[in-house]
């Protein structure tokens, strides 16, 4: 297979995250919002149980998916080291989040930094079909992908990460040209491997725990856990697909409704996030340009368009670029 290539302005992206020093400045604030948080899947998780009308029920968990979406920022923040200025306690920020959520953290921050070397890449134009690839394989892993699939590999592949030993991750990464995920195997180090299997017991022992002897019926955990796995999996791509080719500005900010953008924590300005990885989730909307945004409901909507064929001349690349509204 012909090796990936990179998209233009990879050169400003370097392949190792730089640390910087001022990382983790609002850590005792996280703490607290991360303590809000789980105690708001509680809550929400109790009301959606004891919901006397379906239409409530509705409702309630298309509260607690917006508020799960909160979750991941947080885990993001971890992904960064920005969650606290302490490393243990900004790794437990992950770990608790990713815990809730129903992945491993380690799992998506290898995977995350890579997402920013290789953005509009080959690997992540997932809206496109490039020579080489079977047009019904590429349209059925879009839907299955956006659907549900991304969150329900991060449940069950750190599972399956017991039965591949270490020795053959990088055969993993055979498929990267055009698989964003396939290339994250090869940024894996021994210790991450083992760090994700670590954290998957943690998950399994936590959920099995939880659906033994837990407060929460499985008629409710069920149903609020499949409408996250969907709307999580949806948004992942939102901000990027149908953007310019450019690893930074192939992507946008995304207007959206005031409780949206507070439970998210913002994490709707993926431009200004890309321009500088390492801005706390409590800056970005102040140094976002209110002018270089679309409104999320139409970016969602776009998402329902399936793949097709990589755009062959000047003019149809054109048709890419930025249009703010």
């Amino acid at each position: 297979m012909r090796p990936m290539k990179d998209a233009p302005g990879s050169e400003n992206v370097p392949r190792t995250e730089p640390v910087v020093s001022s990382r983790g400045r609002y850590g005792t604030q996280n703490l607290v919002v991360l303590g809000a948080q789980v105690l708001g899947w509680a809550v929400v998780l109790t009301a959606v149980e004891l919901a006397p009308y379906v239409a409530l029920r509705i409702a309630l968990i298309a509260l607690f998916c917006l508020l799960m979406q909160g979750v991941f920022t947080m885990m993001h923040e971890h992904f960064h080291r920005n969650a606290h200025w302490v490393p243990a306690i900004d790794y437990a920020i992950g770990l608790v989040g990713s815990t809730l959520f129903g992945t491993s953290a380690t799992l998506h921050r290898v995977h995350h930094w890579g997402h920013h070397v290789r953005n509009r890449s080959e690997a992540e134009r997932g809206e496109f079909i490039h020579p080489g690839e079977a047009p019904a394989l590429k349209v059925a892993l879009y839907y299955f992908a956006i659907c549900g699939g991304l969150w329900l590999g991060g449940l069950v592949f750190p599972l399956i990460s017991f039965f591949i030993p270490w020795r053959f991750v990088r055969f993993l990464a055979r498929t990267k040209r055009f698989n964003t995920y396939a290339a994250m195997f090869e940024q894996f180090k021994e210790r991450d491997w083992t760090r994700m299997r670590l954290e998957a017991l943690v998950l399994y022992a936590f959920w099995g725990a939880l659906l033994a002897w837990g407060p929460w019926s499985t008629a409710t955990l069920v149903p609020a856990y499949v409408a996250f796995a969907f709307t999580w999996s949806w948004l992942q791509w939102v901000y990027h697909l149908r953007t310019p080719i450019h690893v930074i500005e192939g992507t946008y900010n995304l207007r959206a409704p005031w409780l949206v953008r507070v439970l998210f924590l913002s994490f709707n300005y993926n431009l200004t996030h890309h321009r500088h990885p390492s801005m706390p989730w409590q800056e970005l909307r102040g140094a976002s340009d209110p002018k270089e945004t679309q409104p999320l409901w139409y970016r969602v909507l776009l998402m329902a368009l399936p793949p097709r064929p990589f755009p062959t001349n000047d003019a149809e690349l054109a048709a890419l670029d930025k249009r703010y509204f």
